[in-house]
């Protein structure tokens, strides 16, 4: 895998997770990743060729040194961040399938609109929404109707993140040891295998349990951000779809009402008939100028006759 997928791919998981999930992101590749490649090599390398008993037994140090260590600690920390990065790798493919049918959705209809009628004006981009660029992706995430596939894998990861810790504690413990007492066959007796670098393992070891203990701290208060953010918009901000939808009905009235006037300008140019006035918004008739002109002739004539009457 080529750094330049890495990057691509870590940019498309930013644009879809919230501040907590950048935080998280960036501790699992500066503290994870980049922790095992540089440390974990340097102090594990000897891992196999250190490890030394008191005996020339033929195969009795292969045997001891799977008995001390079923799984290595690199092997055993490798696996589980692929396992604990899986959801996210899924949920960000789910995103963008998801994503990508809405867009061919909402582009297909607006091509069925354009083709039912020719708008008269150009109708304005919408313009971006404080919420929109905010740096928290929460209100993004709900916008897309992604919310419930990354709340749930973001329980798997939580999950995920207590079975490891638990296998870990059960496999390495807190410590590791100097020495180790093994009898398994073919040891002639009870044989002392002595481990290389026990106190830089164990101090290495401490560091993976703080950073897994972190990683499932900020999994924990991702849900929590979640959670309160859902019943804070819920419970204090009205739902802005109707209001969209009204002004969209409202817009496409405009129009009709615009691509009607066009055409009654265009038949009184042709035919020589008086034009008709803009109709306003309030859903009044049109008037025509020939009726305006009689109105006001048989005003002044009703003004004439008055003044005539009093004198």
């Amino acid at each position: 895998m080529s750094w330049a997928f890495l990057t691509r791919l870590l940019e498309a998981v930013t644009q879809h997770s919230t501040l907590v999930g950048k935080l998280w992101l960036s501790v699992l590749v500066v503290f994870r990743l980049v922790l095992l490649a540089v440390g974990g090599e340097a102090i594990y390398r000897d891992e196999l060729s250190g490890f030394v008993c008191n005996t020339r037994q033929p195969g009795c140090q292969n045997v001891c040194y799977d008995t001390f260590a079923p799984l290595s600690h690199v092997r055993f920390w490798v696996f589980q961040i692929i396992l604990v990065t899986a959801p996210t790798v899924f949920y960000l493919g789910y995103a963008v399938h998801h994503l990508s049918r809405r867009q061919m959705t909402q582009k297909q209809e607006k091509e069925e609109e354009e083709g039912e009628k020719e708008p008269m004006i150009k109708e304005k981009k919408p313009q971006m929404s404080p919420d929109d660029g905010a740096h928290d992706g929460r209100r993004r995430i709900r916008r897309d109707g992604l919310l419930g596939a990354y709340v749930a894998q973001l329980l798997v990861r939580t999950a995920l993140e207590v079975a490891f810790l638990a296998g870990q504690y059960l496999l390495f413990g807190l410590k590791v040891p100097p020495d180790y007492d093994c009898k398994q066959n073919p040891c002639p007796h009870v044989v002392v295998c002595y481990i290389s670098r026990p106190t830089e393992k164990t101090i290495f070891l401490l560091v993976m349990y703080a950073v897994s203990g972190l990683c499932l701290l900020l999994n924990l208060i991702e849900l929590l951000h979640l959670g309160l953010g859902s019943v804070k918009n819920g419970g204090s901000r009205p739902d802005p779809a109707p209001h969209s939808k009204s002004l969209k009905l409202e817009l496409q009235q405009m129009q009709k009402q615009l691509h009607l006037v066009q055409k009654q300008m265009d038949m009184g140019l042709h035919l020589g008939t008086p034009l008709v006035t803009v109709p306003t918004c309030s859903g009044q008739p049109p008037t025509y100028n020939l009726s305006t002109q009689q109105n006001r002739h048989n005003q002044a004539q009703k003004e004439t006759w008055l003044s005539k009457t009093e004198l």
